[in-house]
């Protein structure tokens, strides 16, 4: 067999060699909070659309986009994804997962390019739309006249729609749509896959009782309610009892009150996000609330969408400061197997942001300071190690 190489070029301008019988990859971003049948089937059709060698998830760890604690830890749900077809699960960084959409899809983005993915496969409501093509539409001048009732993602789809009459307001459509902008960025490095989503719609309450796929939204409240009817929605390789050790803001609520109660204004106002004067909305609700939920409730206006407020929460719990650098970027690998270290060993020179497998002293106190610090926070409800001497599943 002739072997032959190709010249790749990488965004910074220079360029790699990359054999024809190296592994390829697909990338997926996800939550998996928790991990489902849709995630299973997104999965399996990400591997047949493009054959590829590997299936490399980049997951958000112990707190999420919107500004929530995962309702499993991240070791667990990493278990789960690599036990229904995922080769390696990575971890995005907690200061780069939870943040608005375009800033948690960049990073993503800008983690799997790094792994040099030939791929990247999303779930879309309407995989139809050419999502390269919206990503290329300059929308600057249309959104200058800004509606401060509206999120910067409502904007830009209100944009969209008004500029070429495509609607791209479900939410994984506006989630493809900032991984196309974020790949636009890196040269289009990566080929887009979106998959059409299957069964429930993304922020449905009750579980579909028609098919075995819900919303994950569904499926955290059957947890909560400890509802028997969870296990048609959720792979054979489950373990139900993990569910027994759930969490949810409630459960964060003494120490997020705690914070906010015995910092003072300044302080408070020294928080990543804390903008327009929430630190005054905060310390007059605080002893107002007697639930997390309340408190959210009573803090919430036109102004501020509830996943604006609760990632705010989160900035306040983990004592993220706009002093902060919160942009650094690496390979955290949660877990892998045999296919996710080999394509991990084939690439690893091709890297250009640190690779970490186990954390020490050295790095708790450097770049994986804000995770190890939202980990210990998390470690604290649900009573497992989150990353002290912490190495890589392998399964």
């Amino acid at each position: 067999m002739v072997k032959t190489k190709s010249l790749i070029l990488q965004p910074d301008g220079s360029l790699y060699v990359r054999r024809d019988d190296s592994m390829k990859a697909v990338g997926i971003i996800a939550e998996y909070n928790p991990f489902h049948n849709g995630h299973k089937y997104q999965i399996e059709q990400a591997r047949q659309a493009t054959n590829a060698d590997a299936v490399i998830v980049i997951m958000s760890g112990n707190w999420v986009q919107r500004g929530q604690p995962a309702i499993l830890d991240k070791w667990t749900r990493a278990q789960m994804a690599l036990e229904n077809g995922a080769d390696m699960v990575i971890e995005l960084p907690v200061q780069c997962a939870v943040q608005p959409a375009d800033i948690f899809a960049r990073h993503a983005v800008n983690v799997l390019a790094n792994l040099k993915c030939e791929w990247l496969s999303f779930g879309s409501e309407h995989p139809d739309i050419n999502f390269n093509k919206l990503a290329n539409i300059d929308l600057k001048e249309t959104i200058i006249d800004q509606d401060y009732t509206k999120s910067y993602a409502e904007l830009i789809r209100d944009a969209l729609t008004n500029e070429t009459g495509e609607d791209v307001s479900a939410p994984n459509d506006v989630l493809a749509l900032n991984y196309a902008i974020a790949n636009l960025k890196n040269n289009h490095q990566m080929k887009l896959v979106p998959i059409k989503r299957n069964g429930a719609n993304h922020h449905d309450r009750d579980l579909n009782n028609d098919g075995s796929i819900a919303s994950a939204s569904s499926i955290r409240a059957a947890i909560i309610d400890n509802s028997q009817e969870l296990v048609q929605y959720l792979p054979d390789s489950t373990d139900i009892e993990a569910f027994k050790n759930h969490v949810d803001w409630e459960d964060f609520w003494p120490l997020l009150k705690y914070k906010i109660e015995t910092s003072s204004i300044d302080e408070l106002n020294h928080i990543y996000q804390m903008t327009e004067g929430l630190e005054y909305r905060l310390k007059k609700y605080i002893y107002e609330a007697h639930s997390f939920d309340e408190f959210l409730r009573l803090v919430k206006s036109k102004r501020y969408t509830y996943a604006r407020l609760q990632r705010l929460f989160v900035s306040t719990l983990l004592n993220w400061r706009k002093s902060d650098d919160l942009s650094q970027e690496y390979v955290r690998v949660l877990g892998f197997n045999k296919s996710g270290r080999a394509y991990l060993n084939d690439i690893k020179k091709q890297i250009e942001i640190p690779v970490i497998t186990k954390i020490n002293k050295e790095l708790s106190g450097t770049e994986l300071n804000f995770d190890v610090v939202s980990g210990r926070i998390y470690e604290n409800i649900n009573h497992i190690p989150q990353d002290a001497g912490k190495i890589p599943l392998i399964y």
